[in-house]
């Protein structure tokens, strides 16, 4: 897969705390921005990059992301609606011009939750319109004299607004615009930008990990799968041949997806549309598939067995290769996915009966059989070997 990246650089309350990262656009591991790429590009990249790829918990943890945006996302405030509210500083750059449209999309961004920075501000006349929506104005120190610094952060505090500095390069310029009273700081004297990098997950799979997880939302009701199902017509032509193959017994032909999810049960249609969402990655071997259909059918035998809840813990089987598939630890895959604290615990810690099944998994898997078996050993050689002509028999309803 490519690479992605995307640089970070720290931004400090005067206490030397950490505020915020301004995330800035990187396309290679050269610690500098590329000119060549135009600012709609940059901006698009940083955002997913950092919301996609990482994940603002990971990329910036509790603190703030400052993130730059050009006219277009001001005008179209509703390409920011991934950008969870609270989260994050949106920083209007020197090069915005200020239009009614302009206007309309930062006071709809500030009134969803977003905290409001004018960047690199020098012509008070420019920005006059959105002075009054800023929260936090931006100076640059090698564009001002300190003199004028002490005024636009007088006149800030003054208006309600703090007061940012970067291009901070020496402890005494700090020290001098701390006694300025500027709120926070930010410059090479504190942090170089940090790159950071890492596999890009291809766009397909980005639709396809959403998908997943809409389906296995929790709250998502008959009606609501029938029609996420209903959007990809390959998913739906797919699922109905399952529901009317002979594994399943119906007498009588089932032609539409609410239908299916009536006789079989929701739980049921989730599992196999689970399963066809990820046979839908198709850098990975078909094997895998047949891997995470065996496991998810051994779960559900064992749990039949045992009284517990079969539809449950064949979701468990199946996503016990989702880190697998998604090419990431199963920590951050199952995060894009719904899963219960619970059923969580069981994949990542391997407690409770869902653990116990997959650690008798990998040692049928590695074939870890005892020379003196027990009752249980043979029992649950007898399940797998059960589940494993499932998968053979089933697997061909996948293509």
């Amino acid at each position: 897969m490519n690479a992605f990246y995307i640089a970070r650089q720290p931004i400090l309350c005067a206490s030397g705390e950490s505020f915020g990262y301004e995330l800035l656009f990187r396309s290679s591991d050269s610690n500098a921005f590329d000119p060549s790429v135009d600012g709609n590009r940059a901006t698009s990249s940083v955002l997913y990059n950092a919301i996609v790829q990482i994940g603002l918990d990971t990329l910036v943890g509790d603190a703030l992301a400052f993130i730059n945006l050009t006219d277009r996302f001001l005008e179209e405030p509703e390409l920011l609606a991934l950008l969870p509210p609270g989260r994050c500083v949106l920083e209007v750059l020197e090069t915005v011009t200020v239009t009614d449209q302009v206007v309309a999309g930062v006071e709809q961004l500030r009134s969803a939750g977003h905290l409001i920075a004018l960047d690199d501000f020098v012509d008070e006349v420019q920005f006059e319109r959105l002075l009054p929506l800023a929260d936090i104005i931006k100076y640059d120190l090698t564009q001002h004299s300190m003199d004028a610094l002490a005024t636009y952060c007088a006149k800030d505090a003054a208006n309600g607004r703090r007061s940012l500095v970067e291009r901070v390069e020496t402890h005494e310029e700090f020290e001098q615009l701390r006694e300025f009273g500027f709120d926070y700081f930010q410059g090479y004297f504190f942090a170089k930008p940090k790159i950071i990098s890492g596999a890009k997950i291809p766009q397909n799979r980005v639709a396809l990990m959403q998908l997943m997880a809409e389906v296995n939302n929790p709250n998502a009701t008959i009606h609501d799968v029938a029609d996420i199902v209903g959007r990809d017509v390959s998913l739906g032509v797919r699922t109905l041949k399952y529901v009317n193959s002979p594994v399943n017994g119906l007498r009588a032909e089932v032609t539409s997806i609410q239908h299916a999810t009536v006789l079989l049960g929701l739980e049921m249609i989730r599992n196999w549309v689970t399963l066809l969402i990820m046979s839908e990655m198709d850098d990975k071997p078909s094997e895998l598939m047949k891997l995470a259909l065996t496991r998810g059918r051994f779960c559900q035998l064992i749990a039949k067995e045992d009284g517990l809840d079969d539809a449950r813990y064949f979701t468990l089987g199946l996503l016990s290769l989702l880190d697998v598939f998604m090419d990431q630890n199963l920590e951050e895959a199952l995060s894009a996915v719904t899963v219960n604290e619970d059923m969580s615990s069981e994949l990542l810690n391997r407690t409770g009966p869902g653990g116990r099944m997959l650690d008798r998994l990998a040692e049928l898997e590695q074939g870890d059989t005892s020379s003196d078996p027990t009752p249980d050993d043979m029992r649950f050689g007898q399940v797998y070997q059960a589940a494993v002509l499932w998968c053979e028999e089933t697997s061909s309803l996948l293509s």
